[in-house]
């Protein structure tokens, strides 16, 4: 019987304030996890916690126990009485707990579906319980299968392939424009969050050249200094702009700071090379007259909204495509766990059918007086393919596929009771 067990929340059962109090410090984990299992039940134990989801994995003697000592453990973990805890939680138990955290580690339950970073995440609490000594051959079974089916569905689908944020999006249209990036000068104008991030993914994506232009200096500095850039005079915006591939604009004044008279003065000075505008600002800060300059490509929030849209619905048709492949590793997954289970059970009962046979042959064989060696083996023979043929089928129903739990436990007991093992 798959006794594993999960109980937790996330962005879907319980807002951020809830969230944030039941998550539980990485710091704090390896101590939370030996506490944890040393739970009544408990027998092996994992937890995840970000900023969207906590949850308690674990292997336990008994389900229905388990799920209770679990939520008890979270309350008190968290500090949040159970009765107001309650019903943020879910509970997934055997193979729903299976199928669960493959859909965790495949991003199929992530606010962002796709997103890359919660394997990772995954991956790190994984090994913080196997540092800390609270996981087994069950739970260590479990996050292998995991990980081969994130790696399937990455592999096998294009889940992970398109923009989902506007800041990746913006990257998108870029290296759309220029193709490989790693070459191209990028001008940050402002300081905003937004404009920060597609900055990173640009670095990321390979790009080493970043320039920063704030109208407060220091600020400048900073957001320089963290991509590695240079900060450059906002009072000189025009002459960088001329120097820059990729413009990104994110800053909170309500003007328009880049109008099309200075867009278009930049082209020149570029002698009609490629420069892509991307203001990720609100209200805009480019002129949208820029679009119409020739070899000036301009995009602003909506532009990137509707990539974002676009985006979106064709990592939905790869998600189904990905359930697929976590139904079948859930199912191949749970057939192994049970054929382990169930397979001292077999061997014992082969060996018993084995036993009763040999002790029948030898009755025979003292009341038959002596024999030669080539008739007491052909005997022999004979017993053991006779204690085969009985064993068989009560084998193939041990391992059967098709018992529920319940039936599959009242059959191995009474094979138990049958045959004393």
């Amino acid at each position: 019987m798959l006794n594993l067990v999960i109980v937790g929340l996330n962005h879907r059962t319980a807002e951020l304030d809830v969230r944030q109090r039941a998550s539980i410090p990485e710091s704090e984990l390896p101590e939370v996890l030996k506490r944890m299992t040393q739970r009544p039940g408990i027998e092996e134990g994992m937890i995840i916690s970000t900023c969207n989801r906590v949850e308690l994995l674990s292997r336990v003697s008994a389900p229905e126990k388990g799920v209770d000592a679990l939520e008890s453990f979270l309350s008190e973990a968290c500090r949040i009485p159970e009765e107001r805890l309650r019903d943020h939680l879910y509970r997934h138990v055997g193979n729903q707990a299976v199928r669960h955290i493959f859909r965790v580690a495949c991003s199929l339950d992530s606010m962002v579906l796709g997103e890359a970073q919660i394997l990772g995440q995954v991956k790190s609490f994984y090994g913080i319980a196997v540092g800390a000594s609270t996981v087994g051959y069950h739970i260590n079974s479990l996050m292998q299968a995991a990980f081969h089916t994130a790696k399937r569905v990455r592999a096998e689908t294009s889940i992970g392939e398109f923009s989902v944020s506007v800041s990746s999006a913006a990257v998108e249209l870029a290296r759309k424009i220029f193709g490989d990036i790693s070459d191209k000068s990028i001008l940050i104008v402002g300081s905003g969050e937004m404009g920060e991030l597609a900055a990173r993914h640009l670095v990321s994506s390979g790009a080493s050249l970043i320039r920063v232009a704030n109208r407060s200096p220091e600020k400048a500095e900073i957001l320089a200094s963290q991509l590695h850039g240079e900060a450059v005079p906002f009072g000189k915006l025009g002459s960088w702009i001329s120097k820059s591939d990729i413009v990104i604009t994110s800053t909170g004044s309500p003007d328009i700071i880049i109008d099309r008279a200075m867009a278009q003065a930049a082209v020149w000075q570029r002698r009609n090379e490629p420069i892509v505008f991307i203001d990720i600002s609100v209200p805009r800060n480019v002129d949208p007259a820029v679009g119409t300059i020739d070899n000036a490509f301009c995009y602003d929030i909506d532009d990137l909204g509707a990539v974002v849209e676009a985006s979106v619905s064709e990592r939905r048709k790869a998600a189904a495509l990905a359930e697929k492949i976590v139904e079948e590793e859930v199912e191949a997954f749970c057939a192994r766990l049970k054929s382990r289970d169930v397979g001292p059970m077999v061997a014992r009962l082969q060996d018993k059918i084995e036993e009763i046979c040999q002790a029948e042959l030898n009755r025979f064989m003292r009341r038959a007086g002596p024999r030669d060696e080539r008739d007491i083996q052909e005997l022999e023979w004979m017993v053991s393919r006779i204690a085969g043929k009985i064993a068989h089928p009560l084998v193939m129903q041990l391992r059967g596929a098709d018992h529920n739990p319940v039936h599959r436990e009242a059959y191995v007991e009474t094979i138990k009771r049958i045959f004393k093992i």
